[in-house]
C-alpha cells in the first residue's frame, strides 16, 4: 500500500553518528523518515544509531559498510578512505553490534521501489546500477535520467553514498552524509522531501561534534587514525 504522507526525511551514511543523527531528527518535522543506509564505521555509536533507525526509519537501505560487517568482506570504498573504514569496523563496529543490531541489518534491502503519497520513489544506496558501490555523480546521473525504466517510472530516485549533496534534474536526490561530512564544513547534511510540493531542502546539521570527537578518541588508541577521522568533523 502507498504511504499517505506529505514530508520525507530522507537521511544517508550516519556512520555511527549518533549526536549528528539525533540532532537532525530532533529539529525537523517529518512525517516519514527513509535512510538510505552505512549505519556504521567511522564513528563512535553504531550500535545506537541502528537501535534509533529500528523504532524510527520506515524504510532501511542497506549501504556498503553495513554489507561489509554483515559478510566480512570488503566495504570497496575510496582509497583514501579505506584505512579508517578498516580500523574503525574491526575496532568499533565489530565489538559493538551485537545479534539484535546485526539481525537488523540483514532487514536492510538493496533497493525499494516505492509510492509515497502517489509519487514514485527508487531507493537505493551507490546507484540504481550497482547498488553497494557505485558512484553517481553528474556523468552517470545523466544516464540514469535518460534511462528508460527510471525516467518513465519514477518521480525521485534516492541514493547516498557519495557524501556529497547533489539534486540532478530535480529527480536525482543525494542527501549528502548525515553523519560524517567530506567537504570539509564539518557539518553533515540531510534532506527534506515534500510530496505536495515534489520540493526539496537540503539542510545542514548542527551538533556537538566536540562530544561526538571525546567518544570517538576513547575508542581509537591510535593516534594517527583519531587525527585522519577527526577532519571530517572540525
Amino acid at each position: 500500500m502507498p504511504f499517505n504522507r506529505m514530508k520525507l526525511l530522507v537521511i544517508s551514511d550516519i556512520h555511527g553518528n549518533l549526536d549528528s543523527l539525533l540532532s537532525a531528527c530532533e529539529k525537523e518535522k517529518y512525517d516519514k523518515m527513509i535512510f538510505l543506509g552505512d549505519a556504521v564505521d567511522y564513528g563512535p555509536e553504531p550500535d545506537k544509531v541502528i537501535d534509533f533507525l529500528r523504532s524510527n526509519s520506515d524504510i532501511n537501505i542497506m549501504g556498503n559498510h553495513d554489507n561489509a560487517v554483515l559478510t566480512g568482506s570488503s566495504c570497496n570504498c575510496s582509497f583514501d578512505m579505506l584505512e579508517l573504514s578498516d580500523y574503525t569496523r574491526e575496532n568499533i563496529s565489530m565489538k559493538l553490534l551485537g545479534k539484535n543490531e546485526l539481525d537488523f541489518l540483514k532487514t536492510f534491502r538493496l533497493n525499494e521501489d516505492k509510492e509515497i503519497d502517489g509519487k514514485k520513489f527508487y531507493m537505493t544506496h551507490a546507484s540504481p546500477y550497482n547498488n553497494l558501490d557505485g558512484y553517481l555523480f553528474a556523468n552517470e546521473a545523466e544516464k540514469v535520467f535518460r534511462d528508460k525504466q527510471f525516467f518513465d517510472g519514477h518521480d525521485f530516485i534516492l541514493i547516498g553514498h557519495t557524501h556529497f549533496m547533489m539534486v540532478y534534474r530535480n529527480k536525482i536526490i543525494n542527501p549528502g552524509s548525515a553523519g560524517q561530512a567530506r567537504d570539509f564544513t564539518g557539518k553533515p547534511s540531510y534532506a527534506v522531501i515534500d510530496t505536495e510540493k515534489q520540493s526539496v531542502l537540503f539542510k545542514r546539521v548542527v551538533y556537538d561534534n566536540e562530544k561526538m570527537l571525546k567518544k570517538l578518541k576513547a575508542l581509537i588508541p591510535d593516534s594517527d587514525i583519531y587525527e585522519k577521522l577527526k577532519k571530517y568533523y572540525v
